[in-house]
């Protein structure tokens, strides 16, 4: 991406992004609301505007392109969730100060994953651990019925507790 859009990249480091949500009402049947994401958005940091539909837009900015993690060697890592966000119904990516994210860099980002994305043809009684700071992760659309198990750990204190 650096040698194909350098000065679009460049633009979007120094502005940082911006992502809202859209959270429908506590009366629509697909909210997220009562989920605790209100506690989750707060914990975040994100600004919670309320909507005169009793719908709610969440903003979380400003936020890096990328990151540089401890023990990563000091590699600069792509942290951000444009493609996920970016022109969505209920969602949307912008520079952070209120700018479009260029979409022939949305369209390359797409490409990229698509490029990149590994499938693994789930079986009974499978399990897979991702490094959530590594690699971008997502899905396919799927069919039901569908059973997600999710766990989360800080992996330096598992590996305390195990060493």
């Amino acid at each position: 991406m650096v040698g194909e859009v350098p000065e679009e990249l460049r633009e979007m480091e120094e502005k940082g992004l911006s992502y809202a949500f859209f959270a429908p009402s506590k009366n629509k049947t697909s909210s997220m609301r009562g989920r605790g994401w209100e506690d989750a958005a707060k914990a975040l940091g994100m600004d919670i505007e309320w909507l005169l539909d009793g719908g709610a837009k969440t903003m979380l900015r400003p936020r890096p392109l990328t990151r540089v993690f401890p023990d990563r060697k000091g590699r600069r890592m792509w942290f951000n969730t444009i493609v996920g966000m970016h022109g969505k119904e209920i969602s949307s990516a912008t520079m952070a100060d209120g700018t479009e994210i260029p979409s022939q860099v949305v369209k390359r980002c797409e490409e990229i994953i698509e490029e990149e994305s590994i499938q693994f043809k789930w079986e009974k009684g499978d399990v897979l651990f991702l490094d959530n700071l590594a690699l971008l992760h997502g899905r396919r659309p799927s069919w039901p019925p569908r059973r997600v198990l999710v766990a989360t750990c800080n992996l330096q204190v598992v590996v305390t507790i195990l060493s």
